[in-house]
Protein backbone atom coordinates (compact mmCIF):
# COMPACT_ATOMS: atom_id res chain seq x y z
CA UNK A 1 0.00 0.00 0.00
CA UNK A 2 2.83 2.68 0.43
CA UNK A 3 4.27 1.93 -2.90
CA UNK A 4 0.36 3.03 -4.59
CA UNK A 5 0.19 5.77 -2.06
CA UNK A 6 3.74 7.26 -2.35
CA UNK A 7 2.90 7.10 -6.19
CA UNK A 8 -0.68 8.61 -5.95
CA UNK A 9 0.55 11.86 -3.70
CA UNK A 10 3.99 12.25 -6.48
CA UNK A 11 1.01 12.26 -9.31
CA UNK A 12 -0.89 14.63 -7.06
CA UNK A 13 1.54 17.14 -6.43
CA UNK A 14 3.97 16.89 -9.73
CA UNK A 15 7.29 16.69 -7.09
CA UNK A 16 8.46 13.90 -4.72
CA UNK A 17 9.99 16.13 -2.64
CA UNK A 18 6.36 17.65 -1.83
CA UNK A 19 4.74 13.79 -1.84
CA UNK A 20 7.36 13.28 0.73
CA UNK A 21 5.93 16.42 2.73
CA UNK A 22 2.19 15.53 2.06
CA UNK A 23 3.37 11.52 3.47
CA UNK A 24 5.35 12.48 6.33
CA UNK A 25 8.03 10.79 4.19
CA UNK A 26 11.36 11.78 3.39
CA UNK A 27 12.04 12.51 -0.05
CA UNK A 28 14.82 9.52 -0.33
CA UNK A 29 11.85 6.92 0.91
CA UNK A 30 9.16 8.28 -1.74
CA UNK A 31 11.64 7.71 -4.64
CA UNK A 32 12.35 4.83 -3.65
CA UNK A 33 8.37 3.38 -3.29
CA UNK A 34 8.40 4.51 -6.92
CA UNK A 35 11.25 2.89 -7.98
CA UNK A 36 10.12 -0.20 -6.59
CA UNK A 37 6.60 0.01 -7.83
CA UNK A 38 7.83 0.73 -11.58
CA UNK A 39 10.11 -2.26 -10.73
CA UNK A 40 7.60 -4.59 -9.61
CA UNK A 41 5.53 -3.42 -13.18
CA UNK A 42 8.29 -2.93 -15.30
CA UNK A 43 7.07 0.12 -16.97
CA UNK A 44 8.67 3.56 -16.41
CA UNK A 45 5.63 5.66 -14.57
CA UNK A 46 7.11 9.12 -14.18
CA UNK A 47 9.09 11.48 -16.43
CA UNK A 48 11.50 13.42 -14.22
CA UNK A 49 12.93 16.69 -14.94
CA UNK A 50 14.40 19.52 -12.73
CA UNK A 51 10.43 21.18 -13.05
CA UNK A 52 8.88 18.01 -11.16
CA UNK A 53 7.57 15.00 -12.37
CA UNK A 54 4.81 14.29 -14.73
CA UNK A 55 3.16 10.23 -15.08
CA UNK A 56 3.81 8.86 -18.55
CA UNK A 57 0.79 7.11 -20.08
CA UNK A 58 1.58 4.18 -18.19
CA UNK A 59 1.51 6.05 -15.07
CA UNK A 60 -1.67 7.69 -15.98
CA UNK A 61 -3.32 4.33 -15.49
CA UNK A 62 -1.48 3.35 -13.01
CA UNK A 63 -2.49 6.40 -11.25
CA UNK A 64 -6.52 5.79 -11.77
CA UNK A 65 -6.10 2.19 -10.34
CA UNK A 66 -3.87 3.68 -7.38
CA UNK A 67 -7.30 6.27 -6.47
CA UNK A 68 -9.39 3.72 -6.89
CA UNK A 69 -7.65 1.45 -4.75
CA UNK A 70 -6.92 4.15 -2.20
CA UNK A 71 -10.64 5.14 -2.15
CA UNK A 72 -11.59 2.08 -1.09
CA UNK A 73 -9.23 1.45 1.28
CA UNK A 74 -10.57 4.26 2.90
CA UNK A 75 -14.00 2.98 2.54
CA UNK A 76 -13.14 -0.06 3.91
CA UNK A 77 -11.94 1.57 7.26
CA UNK A 78 -14.95 3.49 7.79
CA UNK A 79 -17.31 0.67 7.24
CA UNK A 80 -14.41 -0.96 10.17
CA UNK A 81 -14.73 1.61 12.37
CA UNK A 82 -18.71 1.51 12.33
CA UNK A 83 -18.08 -1.96 13.75
CA UNK A 84 -16.11 -0.63 16.64
CA UNK A 85 -18.35 1.95 18.01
Amino acid sequence: MAQIEAFYNVVQTGSISQAARKGHLTQPAVSMQVRDLEEQLQMKLLERSNRGVKPTPAGLVVYKYCKKIIHLKNDMQQELNKIHI
